[in-house]
């Protein structure tokens, strides 16, 4: 037994060493930061690479992927803060996972007050945790089974919001991360839903009306409003809150609620890689787009003509600014770039 103890005893020690070796790497790589009069770029050193990034004033919220960083499952195994002035990034305390376990962390989402993760284990099993950025403290966790799951996270201001599948049933539900309230806002058919977001509303498919069936909820006043786009439609992309892109066979459509009618943005750039900021602008892999309505629309291919292709957002939720990443040789670099960089055409 007194031998038993012993060898227990060593592995944690062993263990918590290979974490601490493993976060040391990575801290021991800070970024460095080269500003320009209309971006930033923060490169980092050969082999690392960035996923699923969160944009806040201060910092840039960040999984990474390098040698000693992730194990043969490629989950990182911590969320890193990158400080905005100086490059010098820091593993987010409660984000830490044991170097040599089964579990990491998946994907990050979050706005300037709130930073979520999906954590996930080898099996399939997942945990969605909300961070208070200011209090450095996690505020809520959801657990994930088989039976009973939650996906589709975003933060609104100060509340989540997310779907959650159950059988055959999917319901979307909100959570007040102040007063800790929790709120089911609608029920819907399980599968292909996801929720979008343009300033003061959130958007959806309602499948139970059929495939070409648009559903708004406005966020102030807890209204919805349902709409018949009359075709199947996927990957909605809100430029406001009377107008939403959508995909269609091999372009992108425009949708006026007011109008309540639809035309064609680009019949050959379906869109389906496309990200938003829910107030008129949108960024795909071919080019990006300033939406005031219906025929009020403004073109740009500043991005993809510089970075030819090579360009990621790596964000499930509307973008907080134009912060993207690009290889560049051996390495990669995170560029946020100013909205004024963009230089519009009629087309």
């Amino acid at each position: 037994m007194k031998n038993r103890k012993i060898v227990v005893a060593l592995m944690v020690v062993l263990l918590t060493v290979g974490v601490g070796f493993a976060i040391d790497k990575i801290n021991s790589k800070d970024m460095r930061v080269v500003k320009e009069n209309d971006r930033t770029q923060y490169i980092g050193e050969d082999g690392m690479s960035f996923y699923s990034m969160v944009d806040t004033p201060d910092k840039i919220y960040t999984l990474i992927d390098t040698e000693g960083d992730t194990d043969t499952y490629r989950i990182a195994k911590a969320v890193y803060a990158i400080d905005k002035q100086t490059g010098k990034m820091e593993v987010v305390p409660e984000s830490k996972k044991m170097k040599f376990g089964m579990d990491g962390i998946d994907s990050t989402f979050g706005n300037e007050d709130y930073l979520g993760w999906v954590e996930a284990d080898a099996d399939g099993a997942t945990r969605t945790v909300i961070y208070d950025i200011k209090q450095e403290k996690i505020l809520k966790k959801w657990n994930s089974s088989d039976a009973h799951s939650f996906f589709d996270f975003h933060v609104i201001g100060h509340r989540g919001y997310w779907l959650e599948s159950s059988g055959k049933t999917g319901l979307v539900m909100s959570y007040d991360l102040k007063t800790v309230e929790e709120e089911q806002l609608d029920e819907l058919g399980a599968e292909g839903t996801v929720l979008a977001f343009s300033e003061h509303k959130m958007w959806y498919q309602d499948i139970r009306r059929g495939s070409g069936h648009l559903k708004s909820y406005d966020l102030r006043s807890g209204n919805y409003e349902i709409y018949d786009l009359g075709v199947d439609y996927s990957d909605l992309k809100p430029v406001g809150d009377n107008l939403v892109a959508y995909s269609k066979d091999n372009g992108l459509y425009l949708y006026d609620t007011k109008l309540q009618k639809s035309a064609l943005l680009n019949g050959e750039d379906n869109g389906i890689k496309a990200n938003y900021d829910g107030k008129g602008l949108i960024v795909t892999d071919q080019m990006s787009y300033k939406i005031e309505r219906l025929d009020g629309i403004r073109y740009s291919n500043t991005i993809e003509s510089e970075y030819q292709d090579n360009h990621l957002f790596s964000t499930a939720e509307r973008i907080q600014s134009l912060l993207f990443i690009t290889k560049v040789g051996e390495h990669e670099e995170i560029i946020r770039m100013n909205q004024d960089a963009l230089r519009w055409s009629e087309k």
